[in-house]
């Protein structure tokens, strides 16, 4: 008989014991609805994953004339050292994006779809059956979920036990603009994929970078890709092709990729 069954035969002889003795505490956290934990996906990263619930907590005048001295240094990332490099929303950053990490750094990369807690009142069960069965399935659902629901925490965590330094994080998006006659400019809004006959592309990257050791962070957002714009304007007599956009697309990201590689370099590791 394995664990889980011990487990769950163990949950049925506690509820079927009504004559056990509760202390205060226990009725406390009875009169107060039980929660319980259930695990969600998120797509993307949000500053609260990176930065914890400091966006949360009361700081005072003080708190932040003691932050502005332990910030007096340079936010540093030696050339050649051990970064974790994170996509927000991706399993695993681009590959181009790594190759060109990788011309400066020793990279690893790490997931950057988090996992946050939902919270729901819980049930009480009416049956030891009914008790047995739910364990059952959510222990089916949860295998392997990730309990931690401070992201950065836990992740600076890993990156330590790996001997890694520091934490890039990166979100990415592409925008498409077309020129406006009646404000003489170009309206830039995000892409989602519509025709890109009369479109311009640009291709917008930010990062947060953190210490591993510290939990210092330093947020950082390259000069945006416009001018590395490319008018998908095909000849009026030529049918807008496909494979051509993609690879203009793929140029575009590529382009950009060194581009801010190259800036994230100058800003934080000159020799």
């Amino acid at each position: 008989m394995n664990n889980r069954y011990l487990l769950i035969l163990f949950m049925g002889a506690i509820l079927l014991n009504g004559c056990s003795k509760s202390s205060s505490i226990d009725d406390k956290k009875k009169a107060a609805a039980p929660q319980r934990t259930d695990i969600t996906s998120m797509t993307q990263l949000s500053e609260q994953d990176v930065f914890g619930n400091e966006l949360t907590l009361e700081i005072s005048e003080e708190d932040i004339q003691n932050a502005v001295e332990e910030a007096e240094g340079q936010f540093e990332v030696p050339l050649h050292s051990s970064i974790v490099l994170v996509k927000s929303g991706s399993r695993a950053p681009d590959v181009m994006m790594q190759k060109e990490m990788q011309r400066y750094y020793k990279v690893s990369t790490f997931s950057g779809i988090p996992v946050a807690r939902k919270k729901r009142a819980a049930q009480p069960a009416t049956s030891v059956k009914q008790a047995v069965n739910e364990f059952a399935e959510n222990d089916t659902e949860n295998k392997g979920a990730v309990i931690n629901a401070n992201y950065m925490q836990a992740l600076r965590y890993i990156s330590a036990k790996g001997r890694h330094s520091t934490i890039v994080v990166y979100w990415d998006e592409i925008e498409s603009a077309k020129y406006n006659p009646a404000l003489k400019e170009m309206v830039w809004k995000k892409y989602n994929g519509e025709k890109t006959a009369g479109l311009s592309l640009r291709y917008l990257i930010r990062f947060v970078l953190v210490d591993v050791a510290s939990g210092e962070w330093s947020a950082y957002s390259p000069v945006n890709a416009e001018s590395l714009t490319i008018p998908l304007t095909p000849p009026k007599d030529q049918k807008v092709d496909a494979d051509a956009i993609q690879r203009q697309m793929n140029d575009l990201e590529k382009t950009t990729y060194k581009m801010v590689v190259e800036d994230l370099v100058e800003r934080y590791s000159k020799d």
